[in-house]
């Protein structure tokens, strides 16, 4: 695995871990003002319903004072107001559809206006109808020219030169065409109850120029021309009422939500009213109340994307909060990796100069790393030195004879008698078998250390033990030594001859270090899985903080001793080892009697 900074492996899991929290965290956020929005959506019903009942009221009530079709035309206008109802909810729209029992029907338009031929509120009042001349793209760009060329209010107004708006906008020292004495041309379709379906829109201008602002796709023989000097014309594609006339907007989404609603009135009341329907999704905040009957009819619909509409007002919490999360991130990881950095570049430091590290810092997982660390070096030094113990050892053990063999051999050279020549021999050659049998030992130790392959079989150990002690017997009887053996028949699967050299050098040295007339007790009896073997002689107890070091290589608890008194050093060491190798383990006490010395072998 390639090494990264600790900085960057804390910072990962921290960002996952606060990115599912934070997405948790939004995703409640984002439901619950999902649940605002449903309720703003049936709020924003029930107003419109209300307000279509007080047209219904309102157009009866016009009806009988001889309005005629004007009535109709009036309340179509009005709706197509109400209809902003919802406009503020991701860009939703509404449709408002109202049929009367004489037959009059109305549905709110997306484009329309009003304007009078004097001014404002002087002369005939004519109403302007432009859907059924505007396809969606059409309806869009219309919309954007009307933002365009806004002034002081959210839709396009044309006020008279003479009208109090041309005042107002001479005290801010510029007029625009809106109050500069510009009217509006109109042609059209004429329909009952000063009603005109728009062909062209025309301003003229007060020198007399014109200009050509809209043709609509309407198709008719015969069309009229009216003009008019007040002019308020809007479209539910500009920004929302509340937006002061200068809010976002997707005009896409929203006509396609606007149209959804009424081709979802036009199927439901079976009227023509709809005119075009671009869209027939319904989004997630689909709503169609009201219903017909033998007195007329009144629907209303909305449709908008809640989801959209709850994610776009927790947009600026999104972005703000993440940011948060990030740079908490950011300044934690950095945080927690310089409290661990540091510890452990003052344990590197630690380590590098002095071989040892404070096992009291701040961070309890490094105080366990200092601990691990001082304990390993403990046991790097401790072998060290038994490993300079064991150069040391070896070079004394084979310094003495190489001395010998050397005066005795220079004394070969000179003219001595054959008596001493012959001596001197004998002398030489013992010293070989000695060097022989140490390098032996050394060669055979270092295979069993180094992890030889044993060769396994089947050994009866109580033979093998009885086979070692067998050929002391005359040893033993030389020292007045009793031997007494206790042996429980054991089959062990090792290697004989390794087994062989353990127990042989077990029992040399307790041979060696017993003393004269004492007794030797030798048991071997099983104890679960493991066959164990202990030798006990009456010699001279060892020393407690020797009873562990006396398995090592030439380790003498006796500076003094010599060869002749201990042996070459090697023995308990070569036990050990060929025990160890077996999977088994050693162990040295001392008993009222002396010494004993135990083998552990697993069965």
């Amino acid at each position: 695995m390639k090494p990264k900074r600790l900085r960057r492996r804390l910072a990962v899991p921290l960002a996952i871990a606060f990115a599912a929290l934070w997405l948790g965290t939004m995703s409640l956020m984002t439901a619950s003002s999902r649940s605002r929005q449903e309720l703003y959506l049936g709020s924003a019903m029930q107003k419109a319903g209300e307000e279509l009942a007080r047209q219904e009221e309102q157009y009866y009530y016009n009806i009988d004072n001889g309005l005629g079709d004007r009535a109709i035309r009036i309340m179509e206008n009005n709706l197509s107001g109400a209809s902003y109802y919802l406009t503020d909810v991701a860009d939703g729209g509404m449709a408002l559809y109202f049929r009367a029992g004489d037959g009059a029907e109305c549905m709110s338009q997306l484009a329309y206006g009003y304007g009078n031929e004097d001014g404002v509120d002087l002369g005939r009042r004519w109403y302007l109808r432009f859907d059924e001349g505007l396809d969606g793209p059409a309806q869009i760009a219309f919309a954007e020219w009307l933002v365009e060329n806004r002034w002081r209010d959210y839709s396009f107004c044309l006020y008279p030169a003479d009208s109090w708006y041309h005042d107002e906008a001479v005290k801010d020292g510029e007029v625009p065409m809106n109050c500069d004495g510009t009217y509006l041309r109109v042609t059209g379709e004429e329909l009952p109850g000063s009603a005109v379906n728009v062909k062209y829109l025309d301003l003229v201008h007060p020198g007399g120029e014109t200009e050509r602002v809209l043709e609509t796709a309407l198709e008719g023989a015969d069309y009229m021309t009216v003009e008019l000097k007040y002019v308020s014309v809007t479209s539910v594609l500009l920004p929302a009422y509340g937006s002061g006339g200068d809010g976002p907007v997707n005009m896409e989404r929203r006509l396609a939500n606007f149209t959804a609603a009424q081709a979802a009135i036009a199927e439901e009341a079976g009227s023509a009213k709809a005119n075009y329907a671009i869209s027939s999704v319904r989004s997630s905040g689909f709503r169609l109340t009201g219903g017909s009957g033998s007195d007329g009819a009144e629907y209303v619909a909305a449709n908008c994307d809640l989801s959209a509409a709850a994610m776009a007002e927790q947009t600026p919490l999104y972005i703000s909060s993440f940011i948060l999360a990030a740079l908490i991130v950011l300044l934690l990881s950095r945080a927690l990796a310089r409290r661990v950095t540091e510890p452990a570049e003052a344990l590197s430091a630690q380590a590098a100069e002095s071989g040892r590290c404070d096992e009291a810092g701040p961070v309890t997982e490094l105080n366990s790393l200092a601990r691990a660390f001082n304990a390993a070096q403990e046991r790097v030094s401790a072998q060290l030195e038994r490993e300079r113990d064991f150069t040391r050892a070896a070079a004394h053990e084979l310094k003495t004879p190489l001395a010998i063999l050397r005066a005795h051999a220079e004394a070969l050279r000179e003219d001595i008698s054959p008596d001493k020549r012959a001596q001197y021999l004998g002398i030489v050659l013992d010293e070989s078998d000695a060097m022989a049998a140490l390098v032996a030992q050394l060669l055979e130790l270092s295979r069993l250390e180094g992890g030889a392959q044993l060769e396994r079989e089947a050994v009866d150990f109580a033979e093998l033990v009885r086979g070692v002690w067998q050929p002391m017997e005359l040893q033993l009887e030389e020292k007045g030594i009793s031997l007494r053996l206790e042996l429980e028949e054991i089959t062990l699967n090792g290697d004989k001859r390794c087994l062989s050299a353990a127990v042989g050098n077990l029992a040399s040295n307790a041979l060696r270090y017993c003393r004269d007339g004492g007794e030797i007790s030798v048991a071997l009896a099983r104890e679960g899985d493991m066959a164990v073997l202990s030798v006990a002689n009456c010699g001279e107890p060892i020393p407690e903080r020797e009873l562990e070091r006396i398995w090592e290589p030439f380790y003498r608890g006796d500076k003094s001793r010599s060869r002749e008194s201990g042996g070459t050093g090697l023995g308990l060491a070569i036990v050990r080892a060929a025990v160890k190798a077996h999977g088994g383990r050693t162990q040295a006490q001392n008993s009222p009697a002396g010494p004993v010395f135990t083998l552990k072998l697993p069965i």
